[in-house]
């Protein structure tokens, strides 16, 4: 089978569509910037440097780019922004130009974003074809698309704008979980804004697929059938592990004194739809109480 090289690879969700692919027979290689990682598929490169060792070029075919220091963590301070920025915007130009410069003949190259490229749009139904917000955390996943577009002459390029991760292994869904054992699980704000889910096992059936050339490259909202309130997800999950209560919902004075800008994340409604995988028959759970029980 054929190599796949994944940057950002160690994470949550490079590491579980590297487990799904690699049970497909292909083979896995992951970049890092973490030296003492080395092992037989990890991979140095140096954003600093613009390095990335040539071996991991090797025999690959095909790119995943989901490299990015992680939204939350932290006030977004100049410093923490700058970090937020280079990590996925000068990490995907190093790999494109890598690319282009040594005529590495990679046939498909998948870039990660997300469901904030929208910015905050209350009540709006938004599909691929809406334009892109002018909040931060829009215009760092335009820039951050926009990086990997110049793939586009060398090689087919598709671009997964990514929902709130489901998996039992971290993400919203681990760590909503627990706390909802607890009975203090809560949403924030008023609770009305809009959200909407990303499977594990949709998001690496459908790179599965594209890689496959079963689905046609190009831009996905790679989200459930229906967007939901978050309200309705806390109580959602709640139900799933178990729980019947918890705390009122998180005051926004609260969160935007303790988080800033950073509580934009928390707080911006994303009505977000996948018209495209519905019209390609790919498989999407139509609620979120289907998709947490197939978790």
């Amino acid at each position: 089978m054929s190599s796949i090289l994944i940057s950002g690879g160690t994470g949550l969700i490079g590491s579980e569509v590297a487990a799904h692919l690699t049970q497909l027979g292909y083979t896995i290689k992951v970049l890092t910037r973490r030296p003492t990682d080395f092992t037989q598929n990890l991979y140095n490169w140096d954003l600093a440097k613009g390095e990335i060792d040539p071996k991991a070029w090797e025999g690959t075919e095909y790119v995943i780019n989901l490299a990015g220091s992680s939204i939350i963590g932290g006030r977004w301070t100049d410093k923490r922004k700058k970090e937020l920025i280079s990590s996925r915007v000068d990490a995907t130009n190093l790999l494109i130009k890598t690319i282009q410069q040594n005529n590495i003949p990679i046939q498909h190259f998948i870039q990660g974003s997300a469901m904030g490229y929208y910015g905050d749009s209350g009540d709006q139904e938004l599909t691929e074809d809406s334009p892109a917000g002018d909040d931060f955390m829009a215009k760092l996943c335009e820039d951050w698309e926009n990086a990997a577009k110049p793939i586009g002459q060398n090689a087919k390029l598709s671009i997964l704008r990514i929902g709130l991760y489901l998996s039992k292994n971290g993400g919203v869904y681990a760590t909503l979980g627990k706390v909802a054992k607890f009975y203090i699980a809560s949403a924030f704000g008023n609770g009305k804004m809009y959200a909407n889910y990303t499977h594990k096992d949709e998001f690496a059936k459908l790179v599965e697929q594209l890689f496959a050339n079963k689905m046609n490259p190009g831009v996905y909202n790679i989200v459930g059938e229906n967007p939901f309130q978050m309200n309705d997800f806390i109580a959602d999950i709640a139900q799933n592990v178990g729980a019947k209560a918890w705390l009122p919902n998180i005051p926004v004075f609260l969160l935007k004194l303790a988080l800033g800008e950073m509580s934009a994340t928390l707080l911006n409604s994303y009505r977000v739809t996948s018209p495209k995988l519905k019209a390609a028959k790919f498989h999407i759970y139509k609620t979120t109480k289907e998709a947490l029980k197939e978790l």
